[in-house]
């Protein structure tokens, strides 16, 4: 083990010594389950962390270890949220921005508060993983729109109403992720595959961009991945 790898280590242990709840969860992650975890030294995941996984790791228990949700340790050993786990956990491994795995803490901790089954656990983070962070984003930004323009919707139809907002919610989408306004489209469409924004067809009014708008299946995967604290002030 190098001293990086050491150092998170320790670290790690000192942080959660008063939550056994969070060590164990990490412990499992080294000899699987099911298992007495309340017994595995922490020696035994030394060889598993990498430097980099380590860091991220390290992210997501501190998010999970935030106290809107309290895991216990009784709670902790159903086959349901293990398995909701060690999913979780192959994905927070294959990421790249912390923002991500927060999220991955936020929709994991919706499980074990009972706020969604497994069925949708499943389905969201699934599709909450295949997009790519400027594509959920672009995804908000819409969201954002609708919502400010929703008094809006007995005066116009879906098309119109979205073409009222239209070029803001693009120079946004512009300015704050650095995207070309040629590539919004491309953008848009590759959105489509996941059943989080479909664009405006019928009208005689439509126009070759691909206006849309975001669909309440994103709505639930915005629900499951926002904490608590978060999506109020949203």
């Amino acid at each position: 083990m190098n001293e990086i790898q050491k150092s998170w280590l320790v670290n790690a242990y000192e942080e959660y010594e008063k939550d056994p709840v969070i060590k164990a969860l990490i412990q499992v992650l080294e000899v699987g389950f099911p298992l007495p975890i309340f017994s595995i030294p922490m020696s035994l995941i030394g060889a598993y962390v990498t430097d980099l996984k380590a860091k991220k790791l390290k992210t997501f228990f501190d998010e999970l270890n935030k106290g809107d949700v309290i895991l216990t340790e009784e709670e902790i050993k159903s086959n349901d949220f293990m398995n909701a786990y060690f999913e979780t956990v192959s994905y927070v491994l294959r990421t790249k921005s912390d923002e991500k795995l927060r999220r991955f803490a936020n929709i994991l901790k919706k499980v074990y508060a009972k706020n969604l089954s497994i069925a949708e656990f499943e389905d969201y983070i699934a599709v909450f993983n295949d997009l790519t962070d400027r594509e959920f984003a672009i995804l908000e930004i819409k969201h954002r729109y609708e919502q400010e323009n929703i008094h809006l919707t007995t005066q116009f139809n879906e098309c119109q109403l979205t073409n009222h907002y239209w070029e803001n919610f693009k120079k946004e989408v512009i300015t704050s992720l650095s995207i070309k306004e040629i590539e919004i489209n491309s953008f848009l469409v590759r959105i489509q595959r996941t059943g989080c924004y479909l664009k405006h067809k019928g009208y005689w009014d439509e126009s070759l961009d691909e206006i849309g708008n975001t669909t309440p299946f994103f709505n639930n995967i915005r629900k499951a991945v926002v904490s608590e604290a978060d999506f109020q002030n949203r």
